[in-house]
């Protein structure tokens, strides 16, 4: 079926879901009538990890409960391993920090010497013992 909302030109196209007839459900002024469900996916009840009074249970399928837990287990043995990769990371950004700054200052330094200027020659080698 075409239709136009605003402008807008599009096809509308009706779900046909599928029914499945249930139980019979009683009678209505002499027929008896049932109860229709829609057919669709089963919905799998959700996995909890809760905690009662210090005691730690799990709700849901058993199945789900182990594949949680072990899901879990695998994240943490994942962070260990990353958490030693970002310690890695942290000492090889600490350390380019570091020759970025000793490079800015022996750059400065030699700008200082080429202008002539003392003090900022004594401050600069000042610095560069702090740095060392």
């Amino acid at each position: 079926m075409k239709l136009t909302y605003r402008g807008t030109h599009y096809e509308h196209s009706p779900l046909n879901p599928e029914v499945i007839a249930g139980e019979t459900g009683g009678k209505y002024r002499g027929k008896t009538w049932t109860q229709n469900y829609l057919r669709h996916i089963p919905q799998t009840q959700p996995v909890a990890e809760l905690k009662y009074r210090g005691v730690a249970y799990s709700i849901g399928d058993p199945l789900d409960v182990e594949l949680m837990m072990l899901s879990k287990q695998r994240s943490k043995d994942a962070s260990v391993v990353e958490s030693g990769s970002v310690k890695k990371c942290a000492n090889e950004i600490a350390k380019a920090h570091l020759t970025n700054i000793r490079r800015n200052l022996e750059h400065r330094l030699q700008v200082a010497k080429e202008n002539g200027d003392q003090n900022l020659i004594r401050l600069l080698e000042d610095e560069a013992k702090q740095i060392a």
